[in-house]
């Protein structure tokens, strides 16, 4: 037998059976229907038992308002041949049923004959589909009700939406007006049954906390960096201590946990907030706050390069000692901002402690100095309401602490410490008592005073006045103490994020504190002994804070090289820096310690013939020099020729010198701290914290962008250095 005459036989034989439909398709997306009893109608999104069979998926299509809605758009040559013929044949079906008889007056009953019964059937083309008789009119005119997911959905974005713009109030106390929110919905043609308060804060407020938390989770896992854990404390009244009283009594502190990235360092995301309370059962100590740290950190599902906490309290050095031996991985040193904050404490009342916190340093001038900030208190109260850039958006905690000058005036220290900056303005005595004095209370004239203090108490305290800022004292005790605060202020502003602030690095922290010192020893108004005191302060807070990542820092900086390092702290750096371990905390094995030490070498060289060449200084040291080019992006770009200390000094560099205040993180996204911590209800409010802050971060990040000029890195070397971090053992 022929080849060509087996052909036939070796052919796939068809399948038994009737063909499937290809009418499925226009009832739902799902490929073969047929094999399943039930499917979701893809106009309608309604779950039809259609049991396999295609007549009973017509019939709901038939019945289907989309689906009719879709017919009537298009013309009768592109209708399927099934749905004319259904149509064709219900309306015979119609025409050869009787009318339903109606009754008239005299109480028999007759038939309308109707006018169609005297005309052949109109071709199906002319038809008009009418909705069924089951469905509402109101729904076909003005909209359909949501179904299924859809409804699911729109309900999630109302609730977005609620908890995005209204005060947690509102939401909670049941004060919100949603008529508005519900005609703009109607007139759309979506209906919606608004939740009820407790869904809200319920049901509704978990799905769209584990949505923004999906969106934060993307948005880390975009960084090419680590991430940085941020911990502040906050409290909501001015106590002489960072804790406050709860309402049964116990003492609480509000601890803030946030995480930020090296691309949007001004822009954390909000984790959680935990009120700390002093029990019998808990004891509030520095086991306790390590704990919680850990606990924290665990639940991270991104990688993080380290932690900055404030440091005001003086268990803090304790809890990194824990949280290192916990993680030998990770960098934890103390918030700079908040060590000047607290030395700015330790100068008002004197109660600076060491290292070890046994030895107490006595400010001699402390007594005078808070007399002198209560006249310069009175004094400000004169001076104009201008844009003042003397003043910082946020304090630290540590400065609500009161100064009891006298049994009657009583003084916060951000109220001193501001107080005599602002009495500069009165320096020059003329010119400060003609701008301001004479004219009466925050530059205006005197008839604006009689909502805050009759005119007879105005004159007094502006007679009383005139004499202190005449007085031969008052310009040589405001010149020394400025000389002791103008320092302290001007670091505070590079730190505190507004307009004026600039970019304050980590490896500067270390020189930033030498330089304070400098300046108090220079000083020709201060007296020995009152110097030494604040070169005292300073070493102690400096010590406060610092950690192994403060010392890396400078090493790592192409700029600095560790040159502001004294030579013994040097050498002992370079040998921690050599000593890196693992993201497990293992050592590195010695083949991979003799290649960071060359490398590092190599970048020591390549750093110094930027800086010693004989040719003009090139761009890129140019830009590094003068900070336009921070060191981390010395690293993305340049440093992929050191791959393996690349991975450290990025390590090293992704996190900030302190930490972003929560105050005004809250503040921002239009968050209470007093109405979020001080209720019942701290749970349900703190997810509302959630989703509000980090929905406006996230939508404020999107906006402004990476604050970083990332470029494209360089191709790495074959050595695998995933696995090394910037952690060192100290």
């Amino acid at each position: 037998m022929s080849a060509d005459a087996r052909a036939p036989l070796d052919a796939p034989r068809r399948p038994r059976g009737r063909p499937p439909s290809r009418s499925w398709a226009f009832f739902t997306t799902v490929v073969e229907p047929q094999k399943l009893s039930s499917a979701v109608c893809r106009h309608c999104n309604e779950l039809v038992h259609h049991r396999h069979k295609w007549g009973q998926a017509r019939t709901h299509l038939m019945k289907c308002p989309q689906f009719l809605q879709l017919m009537d758009t298009i013309p009768a040559n592109e209708k399927p041949e099934w749905f004319l013929a259904e149509t064709s044949r219900r309306h015979h079906v119609g025409l050869s049923q009787p009318k339903k008889p109606t009754f008239v007056n005299s109480g028999f009953p007759t038939y309308q004959v109707s006018q169609d019964c005297t005309y052949a059937a109109s071709p199906v083309s002319a038809l008009t589909l009418l909705p069924p008789l089951t469905m509402e009119t109101r729904d076909h005119l003005s909209g359909r009700r949501p179904l299924g997911r859809e409804s699911r959905a729109l309900e999630e974005k109302v609730a977005m939406h609620l908890f995005t713009t209204m005060s947690m109030e509102q939401i909670v106390d049941r004060r919100a007006n949603l008529s508005y929110l519900t005609a703009a919905l109607q007139t759309c043609g979506q209906e919606i049954g608004f939740p009820d308060p407790e869904k809200l804060m319920t049901e509704l407020l978990d799905r769209c906390v584990e949505q923004v938390n999906q969106r934060v989770e993307a948005f880390f896992q975009a960084e090419l960096l680590p991430a940085t854990l941020l911990l502040d404390v906050t409290t909501t009244t001015t106590t002489t201590t960072t804790t406050t009283t709860t309402s049964d009594g116990t003492t609480a502190r509000v601890v803030h946990y946030m995480t930020s990235s090296a691309s949007f360092e001004k822009y954390p995301m909000y984790l959680e907030s935990v009120v700390a309370r002093n029990s019998e059962q808990e004891r509030i100590d520095a086991d306790w706050r390590a704990t919680d740290v850990a606990r924290v950190v665990d639940k991270l599902s991104h990688a993080v390069a380290g932690c900055v906490m404030a440091c005001s309290s003086p268990e803090s050095q304790q809890v990194r000692g824990l949280l290192e031996k916990k993680y030998p991985g990770m960098y934890f040193y103390g918030c700079m901002r908040d060590a000047l904050w607290s030395l700015v404490c330790d100068i008002f009342t004197a109660r600076g402690t060491s290292a070890n916190q046994c030895d107490s340093v006595s400010m001699p001038f402390v007594q005078e100095m808070q007399r002198f900030a209560l006249q310069c208190k009175d004094l400000t109260f004169f001076l104009p309401p201008s844009s003042d850039e003397l003043t910082l958006d946020m304090a630290a905690e540590s400065c609500k602490t009161v100064i009891h000058v006298s049994l009657t005036r009583r003084l916060t220290v951000e109220e001193a410490f501001f107080a005599i900056l602002q009495a500069e303005a009165f320096l020059d005595n003329d010119t400060g008592l003609h701008a301001h004095l004479r004219a009466g209370s925050n530059g205006h004239d005197s008839g604006a005073l009689s909502f805050a203090h009759d005119q007879a108490t105005v004159g007094r305290l502006q007679t009383e006045l005139i004499g202190v800022v005449r007085s031969s004292q008052f310009v040589q005790t405001l010149r020394k103490f400025l000389d002791v605060l103008r320092p302290v202020h001007k670091l505070l502003q590079s730190l505190d994020g507004g307009a004026n602030a600039t970019s304050l690095l980590l490896s500067e922290v270390r020189s930033c504190f030498s330089r304070l010192e400098q300046q108090y020893a220079s000083s020709t108004r201060l007296l020995p002994e009152e110097k030494g005191v604040l070169q005292a302060l300073v070493r102690q807070r400096q010590e406060n804070i610092m950690g192994p990542a403060h010392h890396l820092a400078p090493l790592l900086d192409p700029v600095l090289l560790g040159g502001n390092l004294p030579v013994n702290t040097k050498a002992d750096m370079e040998h921690k820096l050599v000593s890196s371990l693992r993201a497990d905390g293992t050592s590195l094995s010695d083949v991979e310690k003799q290649v960071l030490r060359a490398q590092y070498m190599d970048f020591r060289k390549f750093a110094m013939s930027l800086k010693t060449s004989s040719k003009a200084e090139t761009l890129g040291f140019r830009l590094s020099k003068e900070r336009r080019l921070l060191p981390l992006q010395f690293w993305l770009t340049d440093g992929t020729r050191w791959p393996v200390l690349q991975t450290i000094a990025c390590r090293v560099f992704v996190m900030p010198v302190c930490t972003v205040s929560s105050s005004r993180v809250f503040s921002e996204a239009n968050v209470a701290l007093r109405s979020l911590w001080q209720q019942s209800d701290f749970p349900s409010r703190d997810k509302l914290a959630y989703v509000r802050v980090n929905t406006h971060q996230l939508d404020v990040a999107e906006t402004v962008g990476s604050s970083l000029a990332m470029e494209t890195q360089k191709p790495q070397t074959e050595i695998n250095t995933t696995d090394i971090t910037a952690s060192m053992v100290v």
